[in-house]
């Protein structure tokens, strides 16, 4: 998908007057695939895709409709002309991408090793090295990761979103943070209801999503 066609490149994280709400959690259950979300999360999502979303198992399968089913495929990932700081490198080419999980999406959908690297909101460098046989290597390895939907005031009003509206509405809130702390700490600005997850456990996510999705699920 080229620059243009991506409605999340003109977006920016809506921003909330800094105090704690219970609307932003951390999923503790596991695995995180079919954890219950939080029930702004789930509302919100479910408001999104017009009907109930209760996992992110639910939230995979929904996206994959709106891409008719096939999953994302190389061309659809939100590629950028210019340098962002959510780069993947294979041994061959460099490709920037308006989001990180671009780049674990597209470790996935080529038979090489990948190296992915990305800045969290505070401008801090998190990598990812991804290769079909030894899998992901988080650096820090702590690191974690949030996935999010846009305030409900912003949600798109069409009853079956396209592709292009789910970008819109959950790229700007997909974010790397070296801790949980940090990530916390994020979402005290933020106007988006968001869950926390460890970066291992969000690779097998965006597996999921891409065209040839592999039958694994999160631990």
């Amino acid at each position: 998908m080229s620059d243009q066609d991506c409605d999340c490149t003109a977006l920016t994280v809506d921003k909330k007057e800094r105090q704690l709400t219970e609307t932003d959690s951390w999923i503790e259950e596991r695995p995180v695939r079919t954890a219950a979300l939080p029930a702004a999360v789930g509302d919100n999502v479910s408001r999104f895709f017009s009907h109930s979303i209760d996992t992110l198992e639910d939230m995979i399968t929904a996206i994959r409709t709106v891409v008719e089913g096939d999953g994302i495929a190389l061309e659809e990932l939100c590629h950028v002309d210019g340098e962002t700081p959510h780069y993947a490198k294979t041994p061959k080419e460099t490709y920037y991408f308006r989001c990180f999980y671009d780049g674990i999406a597209l470790a996935r959908l080529v038979d090489e090793p990948v190296r992915i690297r990305t800045e969290t909101p505070s401008a801090e460098p998190v990598a990812i090295e991804m290769s079909p046989k030894n899998g992901a290597e988080v650096t820090p390895p702590d690191a974690v990761m949030s996935f999010g939907v846009t305030p409900e005031s912003d949600l798109p009003t069409d009853e079956t979103p396209s592709a292009s509206d789910v970008y819109g509405a959950v790229c700007p809130y997909v974010k790397a943070f070296h801790t949980r702390e940090d990530y916390e700490r994020w979402t005290t600005d933020v106007a988006a209801t968001t869950v926390g997850i460890p970066l291992d456990d969000g690779v097998p996510i965006a597996a999921a999503l891409t065209a040839t999705a592999p039958a694994e699920s999160a631990e």
